[in-house]
């Protein structure tokens, strides 16, 4: 399993065989972006919750093909995404790039990169949980 954006790594004590990246935290596994990430295993599932949402529609794409050339073939992802709310109660959000992640999007681009929806819901905070699936 992947995290990445694990942040302080709260999942490495539940599950036993996770890797965490994340470039800002020291609990990662490995302290990088998902771009600078590389491994010689490829992983069955990953954690995008709440990491890929910064940034312009190229930006996000090359992340979510960085992400997917690290699954298998029969790999989930799970998401939870920002629609582009700035709305996290610090005053220098507003200056952050927020993709305006859409239901439609999330859609476009699973099929782009071989996926399919498995679910699509709204999720807390007023943000969005989908779930992809080969």
């Amino acid at each position: 399993m992947l995290d990445v954006g694990c942040g302080p790594n709260p999942f490495k004590a539940c599950i036993a065989n996770l890797t965490g990246i994340d470039p800002a935290f020291d609990s990662a596994d490995f302290k990088c972006t998902i771009e600078e990430f590389k491994s010689n295993i490829q992983f069955n599932v990953a954690f995008c919750l709440g990491s890929i949402n910064f940034g312009s529609q190229e930006t996000i794409l090359r992340q979510i093909e960085c992400v997917t050339k690290l699954l298998t073939p029969h790999a989930r992802i799970y998401w939870r995404c920002n629609p582009g709310r700035a709305d996290h109660g610090n005053e220098h959000c507003r200056e952050i790039d927020f993709f305006n992640w859409k239901p439609e999007l999330l859609h476009q681009y699973a099929d782009q990169f071989g996926f399919k929806v498995a679910d699509l819901q709204p999720d807390s905070n007023n943000r969005i949980y989908c779930e992809w699936s080969r």
